[in-house]
């Protein structure tokens, strides 16, 4: 019996043992799992912070740099050689190298243009863009040498159809048809009037406007348009690579032209020995600036950048 007492009694003393065991390693093993989870969760909120800092400094590199760059020269007309009249300044910008896209409209976009020796200073004259401008509109916009002229090329390349103008000259007679159009429905004033036939004699509400000419080879035939412009302002036009029809979005790649049609409060400044300033801001980045100093033009459009 006694032995027996002494046999139950050790079991009895290993059994609690056992639990105490058990016990520590239960509470061991929940410790492993709380750590575990705080660290997963330190883990993913420390890759969030970095994955939202790269964002901030991507959005403030974006924002500190150029979205726009000058893709080409930059060109000035005047009436040479008299040297009296000022027409209009044209280049081409591109999207910046890593920029995706840059909106063009101009509700959000100003251009600027200053020319500080003459005490000029134009804070926004960016009014219109062609980029929005259905091509099926146009279609029958300009009638010359017996046929409508084709304004507007289109190109496929990779499933995508490119819109472009073949030359600013052209980016003019779809300006003045659309303007017109527009104001016969909007009774809205357009800042330019484009006529192919000679005028006899100038009507009294051009008289005032600055003018100027440009000849088109069409079918081999040279058609001489007479171009009025009663007020200074800016617009854009797809060059090249913009698939986006109907935007104003310029895509990465895509080249857009900017000419500056300079009306009598201007066209009676010539800028030489000078420089103008042209500014655009768009709704992302830094602003694009173009300063050029212009010597005396040595021809009826010169390049001065």
């Amino acid at each position: 019996m006694g032995l027996q007492k002494i046999v139950k009694k050790y079991n009895k003393k290993m059994k609690r043992k056992g639990l105490a065991g058990l016990d520590t390693a239960i509470i061991l093993i929940a410790f492993i799992i709380t750590a575990s989870v705080l660290a997963y969760v330190a883990i993913n909120m420390g890759l969030f912070v970095t994955q939202k800092a790269k964002s901030t400094i991507n959005k403030g590199e974006e924002t500190a740099s150029t979205a726009l760059t000058l893709s080409g020269s930059v060109l000035y007309a005047v009436n040479y050689p008299s040297n009296t009249r000022s027409y209009w300044i044209y280049f081409t910008v591109s999207p910046s190298s890593g920029v995706s896209s840059v909106e063009l409209s101009p509700t959000t976009t100003a251009i600027s243009f200053t020319a500080s020796t003459e005490g000029i200073a134009y804070s926004n004259i960016y009014k219109y863009t062609l980029l929005t401008v259905d091509p099926s509109s146009l279609g029958h916009a300009v009638y010359a040498n017996g046929q409508y002229l084709n304004l507007i090329n289109q190109q496929t390349s990779a499933g995508q159809t490119y819109l472009y103008y073949p030359n600013p000259y052209y980016a003019l007679l779809a300006l003045n048809y659309t303007l017109y159009n527009y104001y016969l429905s909007t009774k809205t004033p357009s800042p330019i009037f484009i006529n192919s036939s000679t005028l006899s004699s100038i009507p009294q509400w051009l008289k005032n406007d600055n003018s100027f000419t440009f000849t088109l080879n069409i079918s081999g035939q040279l058609v001489t348009y007479d171009v009025f412009v009663n007020q200074t302002f800016a617009f854009t036009y797809p060059v090249a690579g913009d698939p986006l029809i109907g935007s104003a979005i310029a895509p990465a790649g895509s080249v857009i032209g900017v000419m500056i049609l300079f009306g009598p409060d201007l066209g009676s400044h010539v800028f030489q020995y000078q420089t103008v300033t042209i500014q655009i801001t768009p709704n992302v980045g830094s602003p694009l600036t173009i300063s050029e100093y212009v010597y005396q033009p040595e021809g009826s459009v010169s390049v001065i950048g």
